[in-house]
């Protein structure tokens, strides 16, 4: 069985509480743009920071489809968040929704581009359902700027087919584990945060 798979067979039943977790409405709507105006311009800087550490084409590869999603991902984001009326204030970033970005930027400067590649091809799926999610509940309310939300419903084969090259290279069950584990209780907590009440 390959390594992400594996690790992603392990992690079922907490990417099904994350599937759970989104309560679509329009103030998780807003607090979701809030807190992704600080997370993704962090998320874009921590993996410019994580090219550094790339040695082989298949990690320069990843690291860049990652950089440039991101960067792709900000641009759209800035037009959901006009569209929904919200700017960014320190004031609305919650702790609980950020610590994913925080997680990531740690990864960056002590982590493997191997738990990177295991913790992002773990992650984004997972994200990407909820965002798509959320996508349709806006749509049905006549929202239009949505395609910071649709950009993540995947698929996410070539990024997959990057990483598990890069995965098996710096193989460590142990610190994969635990990466994965994190990065998803991390989501976990950015889901129940926007979607309080």
């Amino acid at each position: 069985m390959r390594v992400i798979e594996a690790i992603r067979r392990e992690l079922e039943p907490l990417n099904r509480e994350i599937l759970a977790a989104l309560k679509p409405s329009g103030e998780a709507l807003r607090r979701f743009v809030a807190n992704q105006l600080y997370i993704v311009p962090h998320d874009l800087k921590a993996l410019s920071v994580a090219m550094s550490k790339a040695r082989e084409r298949d990690e320069y590869r990843l690291v860049k489809l990652l950089v440039d999603g991101d960067y792709r991902a900000l641009e759209l984001l800035r037009e959901l968040a006009e569209e929904v009326g919200v700017a960014f204030s320190w004031d609305a970033v919650d702790p609980s929704a950020v610590s994913y970005t925080h997680f990531l930027s740690w990864l960056a400067l002590h982590g493997t581009l191997g738990d990177l590649a295991v913790a992002m091809t773990v992650n984004l799926p997972v994200w990407g359902e909820n965002c798509a999610a959320l996508a349709r509940w806006a749509t049905g309310r006549g929202y239009s700027k949505l395609g910071f939300l649709e950009m993540f419903a995947g698929p996410y084969d070539e990024l997959e087919a990057e990483a598990e090259a890069v995965a098996e290279r710096y193989l460590d069950w142990g610190r994969y584990r635990f990466v994965a584990r994190a990065i998803q209780r991390y989501e976990l907590d950015f889901w129940r945060a926007i979607s309080s009440t």
